[in-house]
């Protein structure tokens, strides 16, 4: 066989549907910018090694009851022609290396540029009071139980389990689109996550999170982003009634104690307000009655928002905006569930490679999201209202679609390296 044969020629492995978002021309580039450009001849050039992570992502099991081997993922990833001209399916092992050879820098640089918002201006339900719509939360996600995944990662809760990351995304809430994600070893907080996203808050989004990030987080994106926000606090969290709106709500101020109880002390024996120094804020109270069967639970939720005019801003639409929060949980139950598969671990067992495949599931994700969206976009729908595991299989689909089907071969009619 001459090394033209032996070499995987582009096109003869393809993402399908998603390469509308992810073309070849963008994988060349990343790979460029990375460096990992192969120096001679290989049986695996750069662009098909991409190719193939990406694609153990797109086929990753949810479907099925273990996630499929290296060898059967590059079969369906490989055209009909490339078995025909004599291209050999690469083992295992093979592609294990190529994996380590390309590393994580081009995955990482992939995910930079294809992340962002998707929502047009005037997708209905993307925008609220005139700002986009976004929400974070954290996650974990479990990993290969080796010893260098245990040293690097760590274990969030007892020892005994899997090795895991924690992972914290900023989603756009309307399309699921990831605006930007961080990850590192379980040891970090969600909060200490969530600093690093700091940078990837911008004026004219609304930010929802839920009560676990704190008010100070609070403080400190509001003056330092430009972004709105609503979130969650605690009920016990002191924040002095400075003036009862019409709606109910009232506004106040997220500053230090001494000044709280300054102003306190002066309210009750009726001298001037002093000043209060910090970030003027607007807490909306309500209360949630849900009814199961014969269940009744009540829930007091407390929220604090920058939407400081009730005209603007009314507190109802306010704690309806709020549990839109939901929508990053939705995200991750697509991204965890539907494309990993419930119960699947991360396949990599080692840090570098673990990396790896985190950008590489968090690229797939976004270019399925992509997808959906302009589907939606055509038939002037929400993207929520169609499927996400719809939109995987029909994905899988134009990538086998004219594909040799050969899942039906016994692997001994495979060629190897």
């Amino acid at each position: 066989m001459s090394s033209e044969s032996a070499t995987w020629r582009s096109g003869e492995v393809s993402l399908g549907a998603l390469e509308s978002d992810l073309c070849p021309e963008l994988l060349d580039e990343v790979i460029e910018q990375a460096g990992v450009r192969e120096q001679r001849r290989r049986l695996l050039p750069a662009r098909t090694v991409m190719v193939f992570v990406l694609g153990l992502c797109v086929f990753c099991g949810a479907d099925s009851h273990s996630p499929p081997g290296y060898r059967m993922v590059m079969c369906w990833l490989t055209s009909t022609f490339g078995y025909l001209r004599g291209l050999v399916v690469p083992s295992a092992s093979a592609l294990c290396q190529a994996r380590k050879r390309l590393g994580v820098t081009p995955l990482r640089l992939l995910f930079d540029r294809v992340r962002g918002p998707r929502a047009a201006p005037d997708a209905a339900g993307a925008w609220l009071f005139g700002r986009r719509l976004v929400a974070f939360d954290g996650t974990a996600l479990d990993l290969a139980d080796t010893a260098a995944n245990v040293a690097a990662f760590g274990h969030i809760g007892t020892p005994s389990g899997f090795a895991q990351v924690r992972l914290v995304a900023l989603i756009e809430c309307a399309t699921h689109a990831i605006i930007d994600a961080v990850f590192d070893a379980c040891r970090h907080s969600e909060q200490e996550l969530t600093q690093r996203l700091i940078g990837a808050m911008r004026p004219g989004m609304l930010v929802l999170a839920d009560r676990n990030f704190g008010h100070r987080l609070f403080a400190q994106i509001a003056t330092s982003t430009g972004a709105d926000l609503i979130w969650r606090i605690k009920g016990n969290a002191d924040f002095p009634a400075m003036k009862i709106l019409d709606d109910g709500s009232y506004l106040s101020v997220i500053t230090a104690q001494r000044y709280k109880k300054r102003w306190r002390t002066a309210a009750r024996r009726g001298w001037p307000e002093p000043p209060m120094p910090g970030h003027p804020v607007r807490i909306v109270d309500y209360r949630v009655t849900t009814h199961v069967g014969d269940t009744v639970t009540i829930s007091d939720i407390r929220l604090v928002t920058t939407l400081l005019d009730p005209a603007e801003a009314p507190a109802r639409a306010v704690a309806e905006a709020y549990h839109q929060r939901w929508e990053s949980e939705n995200s991750y139950q697509e991204l965890k569930t539907r494309l990993r598969g419930a119960g699947f671990i991360l396949r990599s067992k080692s840090p570098d490679l673990v990396d790896q495949e985190i950008y590489a599931l968090l690229v797939t994700y976004q270019a399925l999201c992509t997808l959906r969206t302009d589907a939606a976009d055509t038939v002037g729908v929400d993207p929520r209202r169609i499927s996400f595991t719809i939109t995987i299989r029909v994905t899988r689909d134009t990538i086998t679609a004219g594909r040799l089907d050969l899942a039906c071969l016994p692997l001994s009619g495979l060629r190897t390296s």
